[in-house]
């Protein structure tokens, strides 16, 4: 079964109408279920990159716990900050 873009726009905002009015800022989910899809199959794989309309309110950090070609692959990604579990005790 697929759904039109305009179908599932409408049903979003019936769902935003019907809810309450919130005293923060709200947030949809949206889960999909793929059927007849499997994801051992090369074939069958996708990767989708989606970006948001809007930047996320806070400023986010990353800390990666690894050590070795892992660490190093860590601060060449750009992780805010990479300690090794030796660090930790």
């Amino acid at each position: 079964m697929s759904i039109d873009d305009k179908t599932l726009l409408a049903a979003i905002e019936e769902a935003k109408r019907n809810s309450k009015k919130r005293n923060f800022t709200q947030t949809v989910e949206l889960i999909i279920n793929l059927k007849d899809v499997d994801p051992k199959k090369p074939e069958e794989r996708f990767q989708e990159l989606i970006e948001l309309p809007y930047k996320p309110g806070k400023e986010r950090s990353v800390c990666v716990i690894a050590s070795g070609d892992m660490a190093l692959r860590a601060k060449r990604s750009g992780a805010d900050l990479v300690i090794e579990r030796e660090e930790l005790e």
